[in-house]
């Protein structure tokens, strides 16, 4: 039971993280981090003691990303699929615009509908979340963002 609140708890952190995650990530075909590293585990985790969710709202969120989670694997795919074609046309001597502004446009509505299902998602787990703790969750997003950016400027400078 511990195990399956736990798993809750950082699929819910993971999707919610991950869409912020991928409206940053700018950078066409590099990573930020090493494959596989993520840092929105044991922070999704810790939100999620934070916010104290009963048994119900656990069962209701874990509900709420599954019916997300497939659609959203398959457009991270497709996204990352279109940056690699990105990276490649980057690369292509001699240079071809035409085919740079393509491979570009290509990302653009990928990473909105995956902005746009973050939203959407959100606006549901919200609904799941008392008063008290939707306020908990906005105070607790700014400083967890200064966390993510203070790594990220970590791992830029030992690039």
């Amino acid at each position: 039971m511990k195990f399956n609140k736990a798993l809750v708890g950082v699929l819910f952190l993971t999707i919610v993280f991950a869409g912020a995650v991928a409206v940053r990530a700018d950078h066409f075909g590099r990573h930020h981090r090493p494959h596989g590293m993520t840092w929105t585990g044991l922070h999704g985790l810790k939100t999620m003691i934070q916010l104290n969710l009963s048994d119900a709202q656990k069962s209701k969120i874990l509900s709420i990303i599954e019916k997300y989670e497939n659609e959203r694997e398959g457009l991270k795919r497709s996204l990352r699929e279109a940056r690699e074609n990105c990276a490649r046309e980057l690369e292509t001597e001699p240079f071809n615009e035409a085919e740079v502004r393509n491979a570009l446009r290509q990302t653009a509505p990928i990473k909105e509908e995956l902005l746009v299902m973050r939203l959407k998602m959100m606006a549901e787990l919200n609904t799941v979340l008392t008063p008290e703790q939707n306020q908990l969750l906005k105070e607790l997003r700014p400083r967890r963002i200064e966390r993510l950016k203070a790594r990220e400027h970590m791992a830029r400078r030992r690039q």
